[in-house]
């Protein structure tokens, strides 16, 4: 091939790759682009955080249980921590599953013992009934458990807040800082604190989003907290000092129950005492001297 037609080839080449790598650098750089671009990236972030705010209304609309007759079900199980849409489908589908499970068991257990058929129709029975009550019983503990748990945390979390307050945080700021904080302390309160900010969030007063806490929870002390806040609203009052009568009166509550359950804890020890352990002292002390006793009058025993 001709000289001339290589160095023509070569040429058209790098002049081609030269105008490619300028035409992208300058297009990087050209402002009106960037501004476009900059304004098309706002539009799909507002749009994005509607989209967020959407699914949040439709997330906490799950909270609001109305005054059908699954409600008083729905609250039930809130106060347990379950939230979700598929709850009470959950709840249902659970009392199925342990219906059936402890019914073939049962009446495997008395195939293999050969009982008669009326003993075993009255045990499968009698598992049906334990088996629909297995899971009421399993939220009902789950519900103490919850709420006991949430009651003792309440008096720290209002030390906090009050400290949070006064050091010049916003309350809503200061709330979201608590639900934080009590994520390792005590989860439940951080997961009804993280639902409080999100309910703020979308447009409710904070006395509202209290109210729904402490429906939710069933904790007197968080009614306590609604309250407070409420009447601070409404009177204008200063909440940083609302907040820290109320924590100081939470703080000899817990005080005034910690006695309480060390003045009990004698009166419940009588039984034990009494019925357990009593017994076996009178036979391990006057057990030796009856024998002995009877060693030295052997018509006694006849």
């Amino acid at each position: 091939m001709d000289v001339r037609i290589i160095s023509a080839l070569a040429f058209i080449s790098i002049f081609l790759l030269s105008f490619a790598v300028l035409y992208f650098v300058s297009s990087r750089k050209h402002h009106t682009k960037k501004r476009l671009f900059e304004l098309a990236a706002g539009t799909e972030k507002n749009a994005t955080q509607k989209t967020k705010l959407t699914l949040l209304q439709k997330s906490l609309s799950v909270l609001h249980f109305g005054t059908g007759p699954e409600s008083h079900l729905k609250h039930w199980l809130a106060r347990a921590g379950y939230y979700g849409p598929q709850a009470i489908y959950d709840y249902y589908a659970l009392k199925v599953a342990s219906v059936i499970v402890l019914s073939a068991l049962v009446a495997i257990a008395s195939f293999y013992g050969h009982l008669p058929l009326p003993q075993v129709l009255l045990f499968v029975g009698l598992a049906v009934v334990v088996g629909a009550l297995i899971p009421h019983f399993w939220i009902s503990n789950k519900i103490i458990q919850r709420s006991e748990q949430i009651r003792r945390a309440v008096p720290n979390m209002l030390d906090l807040l009050v400290v949070c307050v006064e050091a010049g945080l916003s309350l809503t700021a200061a709330i979201q800082k608590l639900a934080v904080e009590s994520e390792h302390n005590c989860p439940p309160l951080g997961h009804e604190l993280h639902i409080v900010t999100r309910e703020v969030l979308i447009g409710k007063s904070r006395g509202e989003a209290f109210r729904n806490l402490a429906d939710r929870t069933g904790v007197p002390e968080l009614r306590s907290l609604a309250i407070t806040l409420i009447q601070a609203d409404k009177l204008g009052t200063s909440v940083s000092k609302a907040l820290r009568v109320l924590s100081e009166s939470m703080r000899i509550k817990r005080r005034q129950r910690a006695e309480e359950m060390a003045n009990k804890a004698s009166v419940k020890l009588v039984f034990p005492l009494v019925f357990l352990i009593f017994p076996e002292l009178l036979v391990v002390l006057l057990g030796p001297a009856m024998l002995n006793f009877l060693k030295m009058f052997p018509g006694v025993d006849k």
